[in-house]
């Protein structure tokens, strides 16, 4: 589904969508909501061309971005060559009380949108702006509307009147682009690399990131291991990378006995040296063009089995096949890279994945030494962490994010 860069015109899109801009605001303020990424970025960009000082950018601090990260997107955009300003809303402790207490993904994002919404609500009665300009693409009404799972800025794709319920009308700009034409556009605007090639963050950030309940240990202790993910895999060569957090605590089913027999036979190997079981919490995956909420399925093998076995990527696209296969009631599966003694409260979970349009993804392989290496750290990092593994599926039947 995903579409070709070849074919899209970058300065006949720019020309449209910025008389298309005039047109649609009629001379009124735009609020412009802005993460950092390409497509907020490019978004905001568009419509000050557009409309000049009536677009006031905003950048939400949630409490869910990466260390320091809402301070340095300010910065950035603010110097040449973009000298975009924009502002930030401190809103943290807001947005964390309420998901509190909330495990279920879909519903954590709909309690992100509403209060993320009800923010911007503010900003724009402050500033007296009738519109809001945000960085919509086309994968995130496509995964909405198919019921993978709700987008925070999906509104009027789903049948939500922003102008009724929050008191600003929307203009979307790039709804209609998928991420290779964003980019694409990104580098004829001569936007710097390290916007237009920056890697995906989603809009609710590290929230669905953080699988099950959101407790503030548990989002400090994956801002860190985020850190380390980012700067040890930042040249592998995939086009995302990053961490995830869960409890260790692991489900009566689907047995670990029936699990460890399925991967055993998938590596063919003893039962003796594998280890197998199903983290409790839920995560987000794909099944038949629909979402799948199911079980994390966790794999070890045996110290010297793991050191060994050389990280065959073959093999471990066999495991994971043929557990997802086995056993309907899981979407994911992660081989442990390490752990430590006594077991800590969480384990992290690395993600990186191959992809062109971010409809489909592939594993990226990553050599036995980077994922070690990276693990030590990881562990190192907090006391709280007992285990660090590598997620091995693609999408589908996982979604990239894990909620």
């Amino acid at each position: 589904m995903g579409a070709q860069v070849t074919g899209f015109r970058p300065s006949s899109f720019l020309q449209a969508q910025t008389s298309r801009l005039r047109e649609l605001s009629d001379g009124k303020k735009a609020l412009a909501a802005i993460s950092g990424g390409v497509d907020s970025t490019i978004s905001a960009l568009l419509a000050r061309q557009a409309l000049g000082e009536r677009v006031i950018p905003v950048l939400i601090d949630t409490g869910f971005m990466r260390e320091d990260e809402p301070e340095k997107v300010r910065d950035k955009l603010a110097s040449p060559p973009l000298e975009l300003k924009i502002r930030i809303v401190r809103s943290a402790g807001r947005f964390l009380k309420a998901v509190a207490d909330e495990s279920l993904a879909e519903e954590k994002r709909k309690k992100f949108r509403e209060t993320f919404y009800q923010v911007l609500k503010e900003e724009s009665d402050k500033f007296g702006c009738e519109y809001l300009v945000q960085g919509t693409i086309a994968p995130d009404w496509i995964e909405t509307q198919g019921g993978i799972k709700t987008q925070h800025n999906v509104l009027e794709q789903v049948g939500i009147n922003p102008r009724a319920r929050y008191g600003f009308k929307l203009l979307e700009p790039l709804s209609e682009l998928y991420k290779d034409q964003v980019r694409s556009l990104a580098k004829y605007l001569a936007v710097p690399n390290e916007f237009s090639e920056r890697q995906p963050f989603p809009g609710p950030g590290l929230l669905v990131r953080c699988i099950g309940e959101v407790k503030k240990s548990k989002l400090e202790t994956l801002k860190r291991a985020t850190s380390i993910v980012e700067d040890r895999l930042g040249a592998v060569g995939s086009n995302q990378y990053f961490a995830a957090i869960i409890e260790n605590k692991f489900a009566d089913e689907p047995s670990p006995k029936a699990l460890r027999k399925v991967a055993a036979d998938a590596l063919d190997l003893p039962e003796d040296e594998v280890r197998a079981e199903a983290f409790l919490d839920r995560v987000t995956g794909v099944k038949g063009d629909e979402r799948a909420y199911g079980r994390l399925a966790s794999i070890s093998l045996r110290n010297e089995t793991r050191e060994a076995f050389g990280w065959l990527h073959d093999k471990l696209n066999i495991l994971q096949s043929s557990i997802v296969v086995s056993f309907k009631d899981i979407t994911r599966v992660a081989v442990l890279v390490k752990d430590r003694r006594g077991e800590g409260q969480y384990s992290i979970m690395i993600r990186a994945v191959s992809t062109r349009d971010y409809m489909t993804a592939s594993v990226t392989p990553i050599s036995w030494k980077t994922l070690k290496d990276t693990a030590e750290e990881v562990l190192k990092s907090s006391e709280r962490i007992g285990r660090v593994y590598y997620d091995i599926t693609p999408k589908p039947p996982a979604t990239i994010e894990f909620e």
